[in-house]
């Protein structure tokens, strides 16, 4: 899956960053799981707008940004280029070292992912996690049917559900959020 977005893409997503960053993309990154010190996975990264707020919180762990899109990987590098812990990487579906994070988030990505992608691309990130390691996602509620898909796939890569909850998203609409623990 090859994908570069345009520049009106990357405008509105730095707008919605600068006027709703701290509602939607803070609110987020307080929620996931962290003491300070993890090797922490966003998967999707786009500009790193969680990432911004996220590298903040890992001052003695590491953030890697991963992303299909290089001009994505270029904006996300100008967004953290004051941040020493953080590394980008270009997805390539056999990049992730096997249980090398404890935790892992998505942000609105997953659900863009066609389904025959999913079943290569969701193991994959289920094998990156240490046992015991943690995968947030938030995506659109009008997407129950590839929600499914993303929830079966995760429980059948020995990730349990721990906890979910729905969102209001500004500008984005209703979101579900869910954690799950690998086993």
């Amino acid at each position: 899956m090859k994908y570069e977005p345009s520049r009106l893409e990357i405008f509105l997503t730095k707008f919605a960053f600068l006027l709703c960053g701290k509602s939607v993309y803070k609110a987020f990154a307080d929620r996931l799981p962290h003491k300070g010190n993890e090797r922490m996975l966003d998967f999707g990264c786009g500009m790193g707008t969680v990432a911004f707020y996220v590298a903040k919180k890992l001052p003695d762990g590491q953030l890697t940004c991963l992303d299909i899109s290089v001009r994505w990987l270029n904006a996300c590098r100008k967004t953290l280029r004051s941040y020493r812990n953080v590394i980008l990487l270009l997805w390539n579906s056999r990049l992730l070292a096997k249980e090398s994070f404890d935790a892992a988030y998505c942000h609105f990505v997953l659900h863009d992912i066609p389904e025959s992608e999913l079943e290569s691309v969701i193991p994959e990130l289920a094998g990156s996690l240490k046992p015991g390691g943690v995968l947030v996602f938030r995506e659109p509620l009008q997407d129950t049917e590839k929600i499914s898909v993303i929830k079966r796939l995760l429980e059948q890569n020995r990730l349990s559900h721990k906890d979910s909850r729905i969102t209001d998203i500004p500008l984005m609409g209703n979101a579900l959020e869910s954690v799950y623990i690998k086993q």
